[in-house]
Parts: C-alpha cells; structure tokens; sequence
C-alpha cells in the first residue's frame, strides 16, 4: 500500500486544488459581506454544464466553450446578487437572512439544470488529451497539469489584484469596515457585486478544468460547497492564501483516508481530523483578512 503513497499525494494535491479554488471564492464573498455563500458549489457545477452544452458535440471549440461558459455563469453569479442579496443587502438584512436566501437559491439552481440540461453524469473531453504522462514513476493524467496550472495563475493574479491594484484594494477596505470605506468614497455595493462575480468566475474555471477529469452532474455543487467551505475555515476564512493551503490540506486528507481506511468511511475521517486541527486552531491555519490592521491594506 505505501507503494501507491506517491499516487495518493498527486491525486490529493489535484483534488485540493480545486477545493482550494473554491474555498478563494468563499473567502472573496465572507470578505466583501461578511456572509457564507453556499452557492458556491453550484458555480463549479454551472461551469461545467454549461461548457457541455455550448460545446455540444464539438461544433463549438472547446475552448471558445470553456470561456462561454465561464462568462456565462458569472453573469448568473452577477443576477444574485442584484436579485437575491442587493434588496438584502439595503435594507440591512440579519445574516442569516442572506444564509436561507443562498440555501434557496442553492436548491433552485441544480433543478433547474436537471430539468433543462440534464440529470445524467456528463463530462467533455480532455484539453491536451488522456494519454498519461509518466512524472516520476507516477504517471499522471495531463488534465490534472491543467488544473494545477490554472489553480496555480488564478492564485497569482489574486494575490496581484488585492495587493497592487486600487480596485483590490478597496474590497479589502471594504472588508474591514464596510461603513469607514463608505465615507471614503468607495462604493462598496459594487465591491459586493464585484465578490459575487469573482466567486463564479472562480467556481466557474475549476468546473470547466476540473470536468474532465471526473464527471459532473446537476447535484455536485453540494460536495464542492461543503468542501470549498471545509477548506477556506482550515486556511483562516477570509484568507486567500490559506483557502489554497486548506484546500491542499483537505484534499491529501481525503486521498489518504480513502486510501489506507476505507472510501465507505473517507469523509468521516477527514472531517474528524479537520475537527482535531480545528480544535487546536481555532481560526484555521492562517489570519483571516477581517482581522489585519488598517496599516496592512
């Protein structure tokens, strides 16, 4: 069995990343609202179905699809916050006003795909093809480079836009105190809405990297969220950098678990290690952005 150790460790960091990319879009939302957005699983899914479609049986490019797709679910991802959580939002809500609301609109979303996509398993082909390639002594499918690649860009261009551009830095203000960014002329409803796009446009790219690999049906948003979730708590909520870290943490946990212990039981014991980690620190790895300094931004 440890034999297969090399395997398990590439196979866990693949899955991490993808829970890690997820759990940025959790962090960028608690950030700019403050609240939990159990939508976030659905995006990865939407990114995934709606590539399907637009590529349908190849008439499109599979990359004009993939970007099709992308856009198009950030535009759903812009529709609920104009239309679930902005009217929320003005009339200073109760959080878990905006918690039920996300739960609704998380329920709404993968019914609607089963009744106008499909309710079968789906997936389309590979980027650069299936034949393995052989890193060493483990061999390793290319789509999974795609994955590491794309979770390893977006990671970088975030970290770029919230500490070098103007714009990533008025949604940390924003962060910190919502009412102070407001008096300094930063209109912070379009912070909101800017979060929620970033959100699906990061759902998005890791259900259309991701697909390939696996298969994605009109109920899997509900994994990606619980364990988008999962990992952005492990890696300090609100931290981006932690949410890669959790993500990875989380990922290799459940390869190994599922491994060595039994796929009836893996999530079981990744959870429970994750309450161990959690029970000796408390607020996950790393700091999370809401508690850094004014000096820090």
């Amino acid at each position: 069995m440890l034999s297969l150790l090399p395997l398990l460790l590439v196979n866990g960091i693949v899955f991490g990343a993808i829970y890690g990319l997820n759990a940025v879009g959790f962090s960028i939302m608690y950030n700019a609202t403050s609240i939990i957005n159990f939508t976030q699983g659905e995006f990865v899914m939407l990114g995934g179905m709606l590539t399907l479609v637009i590529y349908g049986d190849g008439r499109v490019p599979l990359p004009v699809a993939a970007l099709a797709a992308i856009a198009a679910t950030t535009l759903i991802g812009l529709t609920i916050e104009r239309v679930a959580i902005r009217p929320l939002w003005r009339r200073r809500a109760k959080d878990w006003t905006y918690i039920f609301m996300l739960f609704a609109v998380a329920t709404v979303i993968p019914n609607a795909v089963m009744l106008l996509i499909s309710r079968d398993a789906q997936t389309f082909p590979a980027f650069s093809g299936d034949r393995p390639l052989a890193l060493g002594g483990v061999s390793i499918a290319p789509q999974a480079l795609w994955v590491l690649g794309v979770t390893a860009v977006a990671a970088a261009a975030l970290h770029g836009f919230f500490n070098h551009t103007l714009t990533g830095k008025a949604m940390k203000a924003s962060a910190i105190n919502r009412r102070a960014a407001g008096w300094m002329g930063i209109p912070v409803e379009r912070m909101v809405a800017l979060s929620f796009a970033l959100a699906a446009l990061l759902g998005a790219l890791g259900g259309v990297v991701f697909t390939p690999l696996i298969t994605t049906q009109f109920n899997t948003g509900l994994a990606f969220t619980l364990k988008g979730f999962a990992a952005a708590v492990i890696g300090g909520l609100g931290n981006i950098g932690g949410a890669i870290v959790g993500g990875l943490v989380l990922g290799i946990l459940e390869a190994l678990s599922t491994a060595f212990v039994s796929s009836m039981y893996g999530d079981a014991v990744t959870y429970g290690i994750l309450l161990v980690i959690l029970l000796v620190r408390p607020s996950g790895f790393f700091r999370p952005l809401v508690e850094l300094q004014q000096e820090e931004i």
